[in-house]
C-alpha cells in the first residue's frame, strides 16, 4: 500500500493537474508541459500515476466526484419551501453561473474525448449521465414529486439544460437564454401539477366524488 506521504504528494499533483486542465483543455495534452506546470517531472508523474492515460482518466473522475459533490450541497442549502420552478431555476443558475464556465467548457470537452473513445472513456460517460440525471432527480424528489415523476422531470430537464447550456457557451447569450429556462421551468411546473391532479383523482375510491356532491 503506498505511504500517507505518497497518497498525499498523488492527491497535490491531481488537483494542480485538474486546475491545469481549467486554464488549458484536454486537447494535445503531453506529460512534459504539463510537468512543467505541476512542478514536477514526467518521470514524477508516471511514477505516481502511471501513465498519461491513467492521469487523464484520473483527471476526468476528480471533476465528475467534484461536480456531484457540489451540487449536491447546493440542493442541501436550498429551503424546503422552494416551488418546482424555483428549484429548477436555482439549478440553472447554479451551473449557469459566470465563476463555473470554466468547468462547464472542460466537461463538454472530456464528453468530447470520452465520445471519440468511447471503449476507453465508457466509465466516464456513464457515471456522469448517472450522476447528472441522479442528482435533478434526487432535488426533484426533495420538492415532493413522485418517484415517476422525478425521473420523468429528470430526464427532459437533464437534455434540456445541457443543450441550453452547450447555448450559452457557444453564444454567450445569457438574456435570451435565461428567459427560455424560466418558460421551461414554469411549463414543467405546470405540466407536473396537471400530472400530480389527474393522479389524485385516478386514484380516488370509486363514487368517491358522487359522495362529496350529494353532501354539498
Amino acid at each position: 500500500m503506498p505511504s500517507d506521504r505518497t497518497a498525499r504528494r498523488k492527491a497535490q499533483l491531481l488537483d494542480a493537474f485538474v486546475r491545469y486542465l481549467l486554464r488549458r483543455g484536454v486537447s494535445d495534452i503531453s506529460l512534459r508541459p504539463a510537468a512543467t506546470a505541476l512542478g514536477t517531472s514526467p518521470r514524477m508523474l508516471i511514477y505516481y500515476f502511471g501513465s498519461r492515460k491513467r492521469l487523464l482518466f484520473d483527471a476526468m473522475e476528480e471533476i465528475r466526484v467534484r461536480e456531484r459533490a457540489r451540487f449536491m450541497q447546493e440542493i442541501q442549502r436550498r429551503p424546503p419551501e422552494l416551488s418546482t420552478r424555483e428549484f429548477l431555476m436555482a439549478s440553472w443558475r447554479w451551473y449557469a453561473s459566470k465563476r463555473r464556465e470554466r468547468y462547464l467548457r472542460l466537461l463538454f470537452e472530456l464528453y468530447g474525448l470520452a465520445f471519440v473513445n468511447p471503449k476507453r472513456y465508457r466509465g466516464f460517460l456513464t457515471a456522469m449521465a448517472e450522476d447528472f440525471f441522479g442528482m435533478i432527480e434526487a432535488g426533484l424528489r426533495s420538492q415532493g414529486l413522485s418517484q415517476r415523476d422525478s425521473r420523468l422531470a429528470a430526464t427532459l430537464y437533464r437534455a434540456t439544460l445541457r443543450g441550453l447550456l452547450i447555448d450559452l457557451l457557444s453564444t454567450g447569450d445569457r438574456a435570451r437564454i435565461d428567459e427560455a429556462v424560466a418558460e421551461v421551468a414554469r411549463r414543467f411546473e405546470h405540466d407536473l401539477l396537471t400530472r400530480a391532479v389527474v393522479s389524485s383523482r385516478t386514484d380516488e375510491p370509486a363514487g368517491s366524488s358522487t359522495t362529496r356532491t350529494g353532501s354539498s
